[in-house]
């Protein structure tokens, strides 16, 4: 079922057409009467996320349903419109704050070894900073929109060889935006409209940075870093959309009933 989730999130955010476009109003920002982003698509930075495992089944080994947590800041370095890439305004920069947690196991199938993240808890957010503006450095900044985990997970290759520390996380994420920053393509402040909406989160994992078979002591704790990027797409549906859609289904109960 992770490995289904994963290949289902990477695949739905691989293309951008079936991303959602959300226009991001900066002006309070680059302080640029009618400034606006329109965008579908966010690219993250390369970033090292620490990382604290613990040795929850006391044998010793990182192999089965182990406490994993780790939390970390990225920069964007790209909106997104299609395949144009839009960059961000010198005036800011926009971080991605997360801190995630899971349980880990590492499955050895046919001589490869895998280390299998599924996260359980979590929460995010998108901070936008004019404090030193190009130091890559969150300074404080004002939260532009919340992000709490519903479900995800990592599959990563630990197996030495060409490969080794590399994989992909897929992660499906609720989503809050502060009001008078997110607008959709009618206008309509997405802070306030009575929609679902949700983030897909994908990261390519790089490498690894410290992590070891063996704890140093049984039931003990090791810390290390993960190397990746990501990119972010928004699934905030027009109101339109969802109407349209409920009274297809209605319409579609409503043949069954009489067919029956």
């Amino acid at each position: 079922m992770k490995k289904l989730l994963l290949a289902s999130l990477i695949t739905s955010a691989s293309f951008a057409a079936s991303a959602d476009v959300v226009t991001f109003d900066d002006s309070s920002f680059n302080l640029t009467a009618g400034s606006k982003v329109v965008f579908d698509f966010i690219d993250f930075d390369t970033d090292k996320a620490n990382v604290t495992q613990t040795d929850s089944d006391n044998n010793g080994n990182i192999t089965v349903n182990e406490a994993f947590s780790e939390e970390g800041v990225t920069d964007i370095v790209n909106f997104k419109m299609g395949t144009t890439q839009l960059g961000v305004d010198a005036a800011y920069e926009v971080f991605y704050k997360y801190a995630f947690s899971g349980i880990a196991t590492t499955t050895d199938v046919n001589g490869k070894r895998t280390l299998e993240v599924t996260f359980n808890a979590g929460t995010s957010g998108l901070y936008v900073d004019t404090t030193n503006v190009g130091n890559g450095v969150l300074d404080g900044g004002t939260q532009i929109a919340s992000l709490g985990l519903n479900e995800g997970g990592c599959s990563i290759d630990i197996t030495p060889g060409p490969l080794q520390n590399k994989g992909f996380c897929g992660l499906d994420l609720n989503l809050n935006f502060s009001t008078g920053y997110f607008f959709d393509q009618n206008g309509v402040d997405l802070s306030t409209a009575a929609i679902a909406k949700s983030a897909t989160l994908i990261v390519t994992v790089q490498d690894i940075l410290g992590l070891n078979f063996n704890y140093p002591v049984v039931g003990g704790t090791q810390n290390f870093q993960i190397q990746h990027d990501g990119n972010m797409t928004f699934n905030v549906p027009e109101p339109a959309s969802v109407a349209i859609l409920g009274l297809g289904l209605l319409g579609f109960a409503g043949a069954r009933r009489r067919k029956a």
